[in-house]
């Protein structure tokens, strides 16, 4: 029996112990060494039956690995059965036949081949820190002490222990921390004492008492001593799993399952890492290599679960992350990767998925960290294992410095990559080992940034034919950029398509519950905003963010973002009968000046918005009002104008339209000649980086065309009104701000007695009527959560007019061969 205050990371058997032969012991080290390779690659589904066949496990012991969540939670339920399985003559062997006999294509049976090899070249070493339990041959030897039940602890009986934060040690060294917590502990009137038995699956995230011994799981596994006066600092969200409890939504219950694991594996961590700063885990121990730290690691499709939890421990300075990421530096530096080896290949695996995780998290300084001492290591070996990972890392660090807007980071990891694939396409066998779908995604992104819209277009038409249709997430990042390129280049009807794609494969592959699936939705916000502008919109936008609260649970970028995206859903459907876009515009940006470093580029782009809901509120406000709003909008915008011109360069397009609508707040506050001036610039500006016919250049000619109409300069709104319309194109689609410019236009030839002349643009604005029809199909939440067709087919009906040329060059080839051939 086990001792009621008795804590394990992994709960113990009980049953009575089987007397095992020498050959099993061995056997069951074997998995236990290789377990973390044989979780991380084995898909169950291709063995199992073979299993059965064998009578190796029966149909409970499938329905109990079936209950995992993920391929690899079933990997690890299937491993920790097996030794239980040693009464069955020839389990291991068995378990070995089905890996070199599994039910799959070649690409399987090389996995699994691997594995197999893993197992058989294992070396089994006796243990010398602790006595060996697989060297008695007397079972009662084997079996856990009998402990009586202690007695149950009454509210009324004083606690002998003050629990105290053991992750700051810092906190230790000021006894009235000390006092503090012994008078904040009293006041909770016992709280802790009313706890629930393990077994109750209903409120699992309640559960607060820690015990008295814990099992460290890594290479090895070792009971060790849990400190006395721990006590988790992790703050439980009763409320949101009380909301997802009540829920009968199904995507509701599948979040509740995994988020109690994900609280469970997060409280295993913080233990952990508190012997591990204690010093007491056994020497050699690292952080990195504990089992708990792979399973967080490795829950790659729940990493956003774990980040409220980590937000929580930082507001008590503590910082789990940074322990790991020492930890495998630590691990790295004494990494000898000449000798390759499974060893080699699993630390950059972990590497690599450290990296997504604090990255994905924000914690942008920590993965160039772990890149570079992966990137170190692996320059210490030249073969071609080591150059495709090097190859994987390089495009991993294009793609985390782009999302943290470190542009010439960008530029040097891609100098090296292009470099290294032309070395690994160079050799015999090269050619279609590179991976080049996520490289092209990560050049369309940074020629984007740059306001490069024609050789972001390439990149990205190259990502999608290149994207593997096997890899869901990589597909959904290059639809999210396909979006943002095609409306940077006002191809309206083709970027809608892809922007509903994008949610539709999000939602099919990782559910309404994932941030890809936010993801995606936030690019549909982004040209609904730019081109639909309409109620539906708005809609899709408070769905963002009310699954961006549900899934983040704290503040995130996204969750920023999400509020960004309603704020500038509400504007441009000019929904002014309350505040609620100066609300989110204002909520978006504090999220972001709490999250993101003073003066990041990134912020530029909250800032815009809310200088632009300022604007508006100064319109809707009172006359004594309005001149403080506008001086705050002001001075948003002039802010913003700073940041990009510092990343982006003075003669950019990000800095010609902050120059744009600072000229606007400008105008609104009669300050006209500077208006123009900064108009003017931005003008300049885009003459100098963009083309001449390009439709952002002509808005801000018709920007300061309208500000001459206000301000009596009819001459001067009349040339570059003429010349807005005159080079517009409109690709088939209607666009209100041109049908405004030919209104303005005409009206203000009219006014200028040119009567010739507003006859003639009133003809060209019906012919312009008639060839760009309104496009006012709208796009709703059914349209968005429809099932997709396979990516393979949408991107054949995508590129139809370039399969159609393709079978017209492919037919010319062939009349030109028959031609020859006659000749």
């Amino acid at each position: 029996m086990i001792r009621r205050n008795t804590f394990i990371l992994e709960q113990p058997k009980v049953e009575e112990p089987v007397v095992m032969s020498g050959i099993d012991r061995q056997n069951i080290m074997r998995l236990r060494i290789n377990r973390i390779a044989i979780v991380q690659e084995l898909r169950v589904e291709y063995i199992l039956n073979y299993l059965k066949d064998c009578g190796v496990i029966n149909e409970d012991d499938q329905r109990k690995i079936d209950m995992g969540t993920t391929p690899s939670d079933k990997a690890r339920r299937l491993v920790d059965l097996l030794p239980s399985k040693t009464h069955i003559q020839d389990w291991y062997q068995s378990f070995r036949e089905a890996l070199l006999n599994p039910e799959g294509g070649p690409e399987v049976k090389k996995r699994c081949k691997a594995m197999v090899e893993f197992l058989d070249n294992t070396v089994i070493h006796r243990p010398t820190s602790q006595n060996s339990r697989f060297s008695g041959s007397d079972a009662s030897s084997m079996k856990l002490p009998h402990y009586e039940p202690l007695p149950m602890i009454h509210d009324k009986e004083p606690r002998k222990s003050i629990p105290q934060n053991v992750l700051n040690l810092e906190s230790e060294r000021h006894k009235g921390t000390v006092m503090a917590a012994k008078e904040d502990y009293t006041a909770e009137k016992g709280v802790r004492d009313v706890v629930p038995e393990r077994e109750d699956k209903m409120i699992p995230w309640s559960s607060d008492q820690m015990d008295s011994m814990t099992l460290v799981k890594g290479f090895f596994q070792q009971w060790v001593t849990t400190p006395d006066n721990f006590r988790s600092l992790i703050q439980v969200p009763e409320d949101h799993f009380k909301r997802l409890q009540e829920s009968s939504a199904p995507e509701d219950k599948e979040q509740l399952a995994a988020e109690t694991k994900t609280l469970e594996k997060m409280k295993k961590l913080e233990l952990v890492t508190v012997m591990a700063r204690r010093k007491l885990l056994p020497e050699g121990f690292e952080l990195c290599m504990c089992d708990v730290v792979h399973e967080v690691l490795f829950d790659k499709d729940n990493y956003h679960f774990y980040f409220k939890y980590l937000k929580n421990l930082e507001l008590s300075d503590v910082n789990l992350m940074v322990d790991v990421v020492s930890s495998f530096a630590s691990i790295m530096n004494n990494m000898e990767p000449t000798k390759g080896g499974v060893n080699m290949e699993q630390a950059v695996k972990l590497g690599f998925n450290l990296i997504d995780f604090v990255a994905e998290y924000g914690y942008f300084t920590q993965a160039e960290v772990i890149m570079t001492v992966l990137l170190m290591v692996l320059n210490k070996s030249q073969n071609m294992d080591t150059w495709m990972a090097k190859y994987r890392g390089l495009v991993k660090l294009m793609h985390f410095r782009n999302m943290n807007y470190d542009f010439q980071g960008v530029q040097m990891a891609y100098n090296l990559s292009n470099e290294l694939m032309w070395k690994i396409d160079m050799m015999s066998f090269g050619q279609d080992l590179v991976d080049k779908g996520e490289y092209f995604i990560e050049l369309s992104t940074l020629m984007l940034e740059y306001g490069s819209a024609n050789a972001s277009f390439g990149y990205i038409q190259k990502a999608m034919k290149e994207v593997k249709t096997e890899d869901p997430a990589n597909i959904v990042h290059a639809l999210c950029q396909a979006v943002m390129v095609y409306s940077a280049k006002w191809s309206i009807k083709r970027a809608e398509t892809l922007a509903v794609e994008a949610v539709q494969q999000a939602k099919e592959h990782f559910g309404c519950r994932h941030p890809l699936y936010i993801k995606a939705l936030l690019h549909f916000c982004h040209f609904s905003s730019e081109f639909k502008q309409d109620q539906p919109g708005v809609d899709v936008a408070k769905h963002t963010l009310d699954t961006a609260k549900i899934v983040y649970g704290c503040e995130t970028i996204q969750l920023a973002l999400a509020h960004r995206a309603l704020a500038k859903a509400l504007l441009v459907v000019q929904k002014f009968d309350n505040m609620d876009y100066y609300h989110h515009a204002t909520e978006a940006l504090r999220m972001a000046r709490g999250l993101l470093p003073d003066k990041h580029p990134m912020l530029h782009l909250f800032l815009h918005t809310s200088a632009s809901a300022l604007q508006w509120k100064a319109l809707h406000s009172s006359k004594d009002l309005q001149n403080s709003t506008l001086r705050l909008a002001e001075t948003q915008a002039i802010d913003a104008l700073e940041i990009v011109a510092i990343h982006y360069s003075e003669i950019s397009l990000c800095t010609a339209r902050m120059c744009v609508l600072l000229g606007q707040i400008k105008s609104k506050m009669d300050m006209v000649e500077e208006a123009d001036e900064l108009l003017h610039r931005a003008i300049i500006y885009m003459k100098l980086c963009q083309p001449e016919n390009s439709n952002y250049l002509l808005l801000a000619m018709a920007t300061l065309a309208t500000l001459h109409k206000i301000f009596n300069k009819p001459k001067e709104a009349v040339n570059l009104f003429s010349h807005v319309v005159t080079h517009v194109d409109s690709s088939g689609v209607y666009l209100k701000w041109v049908h405004v410019c030919y209104d303005h236009l005409i009206n203000t030839l009219q006014s200028l007695n040119q009567n010739k002349e507003a006859d003639e643009f009133q003809i060209q604005l019906s012919q312009w009527l008639r060839d760009n029809p309104v496009y006012d199909k709208q796009i709703t939440m059914e349209d968005l959560t429809a099932k997709p067709e396979p990516f393979s087919k949408f991107l054949d009906n995508f590129n139809v007019w370039e399969k159609r040329t393709k079978k017209v060059l492919d037919f010319a080839k062939k009349v030109v061969a028959a031609g020859e051939v006659k000749s």
